[in-house]
């Protein structure tokens, strides 16, 4: 496919609780038909999705991008009036293998330390 003025990188799918509705398939089968390159997924706090988003968008010739919006707290020294501020919200992509590494291990590091 050609260069793409644009690319979406922060597609929440129905793995984002709340925050997306599409399905994986649909949204590849719209991205084929719209003649996209490439598209990103970055679900809320996980990465359920991305082996079935991988594999779907490859075998439709989309360039699928891999990534993840996660909340980052700015700890104790941000707090007003004996309360934490909301957490700041950030996408982290994944360029290659390494960087699907590091997101797996954050994303399980936000599930296992994160207190309730």
């Amino acid at each position: 496919m050609s260069h793409a003025d644009f690319v979406h990188l922060r597609v929440h799918t129905t793995y984002s609780l709340s925050e997306g509705a599409i399905k994986i398939r649909d949204l590849v089968e719209l991205c084929r038909a719209r003649r996209m390159p490439a598209v990103g997924v970055a679900d809320t706090g996980n990465l359920f999705g991305a082996l079935e988003f991988s594999l779907a968008a490859a075998e439709a010739g989309v360039q699928p991008i891999i990534g993840c919006q996660m909340a980052i707290s700015r700890g104790e020294g941000g707090m007003r009036v004996g309360r934490a501020p909301p957490p700041d919200s950030v996408v982290l992509l994944a360029q290659d293998e390494d960087g699907y590494r590091n997101l797996m291990k954050l994303s399980s590091r936000a599930y296992l330390q994160t207190p309730e």
